[in-house]
C-alpha cells in the first residue's frame, strides 16, 4: 500500500508539472499572437496582414485547448 501511495503521489506531481507547462505554453502563444497582431498593424502589405492574422488566430485557438 505504501508503494502504491508513492506511485499516486509521483503521478500527481507529474500531472501538476504538465499542467504548469501547458499554462506556460498557452501564455507564450497568447503573447506571440498579440505581438503578431501589433506587427501586422504597423508594416505589412494586405497579403502579409492576412497571413499574420491567420497565424495569430491559430495560435489563439491552440492556446485555448
Amino acid at each position: 500500500m505504501a508503494e502504491e501511495d508513492k506511485n499516486v503521489g509521483a503521478l500527481k506531481h507529474e500531472l501538476a508539472n504538465a499542467e504548469q507547462q501547458k499554462r506556460a505554453l498557452q501564455h507564450l502563444l497568447e503573447r506571440a499572437s498579440d505581438e503578431i497582431d501589433e506587427l501586422v498593424e504597423n508594416d505589412c502589405d494586405d497579403e502579409g496582414k492576412a497571413k499574420a492574422a491567420a497565424a495569430a488566430k491559430r495560435f489563439r485557438r491552440a492556446s485555448s485547448l
